[in-house]
């Protein structure tokens, strides 16, 4: 059967061979320190709830803005990032010579050069905040250091396939094709508005990649413009809609990512063989719902964690005074409900997660049988989402919010009147709504995660009730997690307090045992 050229230019990609490592390079730092530094990466990381694929980028820009706070305008600010990202073992030192360090200060400088000409001591500029401008920043030296080519051309590939499905009449062109593009980054590769900004300004704005930009004036207006531009496609509120029926056609680009990502150079011979690949999907399918479950645990294990870290030493620090120099007395079965209910409710929430079946593999197969040897009849196909404007029922509309309202005060007064009677105080109530409503949300987030490979849309006859009911719960507890997010003390403690004396803690270390190893060396 043949083969689309869109599905082989995809495959094209996957059979290119790696580039030659570095060997003996300068930039191999010393395992101890690397055990260290990895030990505080991973407290670090645990007090912000970030997907693992995100971690890197965010790391660098963290480091990035320090070294800036710290150094300014220094030459070296590229070379101590390498070797910062080397401790923390985010990139090994084969990816890394000299002329990549040299590259990465020349990005430095670039952005730098925004700094000096545009923000000038403030914090933003004509709504585009310095931190947007660093996480550009840290994107695009991550995606030096490690070659995002196969992701890119696994987003652009569904691009293709999702772009004639969106249909939004009486909008540009062009402005349809980035709503889509935004939906696919964001439902299919899952990334933050940092690393999704760079991406729409790399095919807006090309020739703002490398060194060079800096030194011409018009391009870094132009750079400042087009970030106002994205950030208003990123702040769409349409795009939400969008991107709902993005992920539901994820299931089976996931697939056919982890087919090639596995296969490589090796996917498009058994291509040919449609027995073969039907195998091979069946089996990469089993092996994904088997990490469903340890996948699921490491989610629970890591949102207790952060809400332990984040949020339960100060909510406890309220409740413990309230006890004390309010009620004058301790109530240990408020206390001890507090202190249990949250991580249980998260392994039961875990213990209640489906794994998908084989009818679900025979429908993800079929789908990506589809993608790869019908790829031109997938335009002929009549799930296509329109983007139509809100319908106006003013009625309708007060008197839904009427019973939701009714709703969201019903479902809290019932929490209130139980705990009530459970003698919880004042303090105790907001800890346990505050935990409840956080808890629900992260469950909500782990099921939703779990669900990646499910092709299906089932729901129970009483799930739009049930829904209904905990909506007003996962709306407080979504509040919650982002605005609280922003007032993170610990992140304050280990970034501007922690961070900067221990790093450089490690690079007297760093250099001590290099002149230990030098002198060695003389002596042998």
């Amino acid at each position: 059967m043949a083969i689309s050229p869109v599905v082989s230019e995809l495959l094209d990609i996957f059979e290119q061979k790696k580039s030659n490592l570095i060997e003996d390079n300068k930039y191999n730092v010393s395992r101890t320190i690397s055990i260290l530094a990895v030990l505080y990466e991973k407290a670090r990381n645990a007090v912000e709830f970030r997907a693992e694929h995100l971690v890197r980028r965010a790391s660098i820009e963290r480091i990035l803005k320090r070294r800036i706070l710290l150094n300014g305008g220094s030459q070296t600010i590229a070379e101590n990032l390498v070797i910062e990202l080397l401790w923390a073992k985010y990139i090994d030192s084969s990816l890394i010579d000299d002329e990549k360090v040299k590259t990465i200060q020349e990005i430095v400088t670039k952005y730098l050069s925004i700094k000096q000409s545009s923000f000038s001591g403030r914090g933003s500029v004509h709504g585009i905040s310095w931190d947007m401008v660093m996480g550009y920043a840290s994107t695009e030296i991550e995606e030096l250091l490690v070659s995002p080519k196969k992701r890119e051309a696994l987003n652009h590939f569904f691009y293709q396939v999702i772009r004639p499905k969106v249909i939004m009449p009486n909008e540009d062109e062009r402005y349809i094709n980035l709503q889509a593009y935004v939906a696919v980054e964001r439902a299919f590769a899952q990334s933050d508005n940092a690393t999704l900004g760079f991406h729409v300004l790399k095919i807006i704005q090309p020739e703002w990649l490398g060194g060079s930009a800096h030194e011409n004036p018009e391009l870094l207006a132009t750079f400042l413009q087009n970030v106002k531009i994205i950030d208003g496609h990123l702040t769409d509120t349409r795009n939400e809609a969008i991107y709902r029926f993005v992920r539901k056609q994820t299931p089976p680009m996931l697939l056919l990512r982890d087919f090639l990502f596995e296969e490589g150079i090796h996917a498009k011979t058994l291509l040919d063989n449609e027995v073969e690949f039907e195998q091979k999907l069946s089996q990469i399918c089993a092996r994904r719902y088997q990490e469903i479950g340890a996948k699921v645990k490491r989610s629970v294990v890591r949102s207790f964690i952060y809400i332990f870290l984040t949020k339960m030493v100060f909510a406890f620090a309220l409740e413990a005074p309230f006890d004390v120099f309010i009620s004058k007395k301790i109530a240990y079965i408020p206390l001890a409900i507090n202190m249990l209910f949250p991580p249980v409710l998260l392994y039961i929430v875990a213990g209640f997660i489906n794994v998908p079946g084989g009818e679900n593999t025979k429908r993800l197969i079929g789908r990506v049988r589809k993608i790869i040897y019908d790829f031109d009849g997938l335009k002929n196909e009549t799930d296509v989402y329109v983007v139509k404007p809100p319908v106006r029922r003013p009625f309708l509309t007060a008197i839904f919010s009427i019973i939701y309202i009714v709703t969201f005060l019903l479902v809290f007064g019932l929490i209130s009147f139980f705990l009530t009677r459970l003698h919880f105080n004042i303090a105790s109530q907001i800890i346990f709504v505050f935990f409840i409503t956080l808890v629900t949300f992260f469950a909500y987030r782990i099921r939703q995660g779990a669900k990646e490979y499910d092709i299906g849309d089932r729901q129970g006859f009483l799930g739009p009730f049930v829904d209904f009911l905990f909506l007003p719960i996962l709306r407080v507890g979504h509040l919650l997690s982002r605005e609280i997010a922003r007032l993170n003390v610990l992140i304050f403690f280990f970034d501007f307090i922690l961070e900067a004396p221990l790093k450089v803690i490690f690079e007297v270390f760093e250099e001590w045992i290099r002149f230990i190893r030098t002198k060695k060396e003389e002596i042998v």
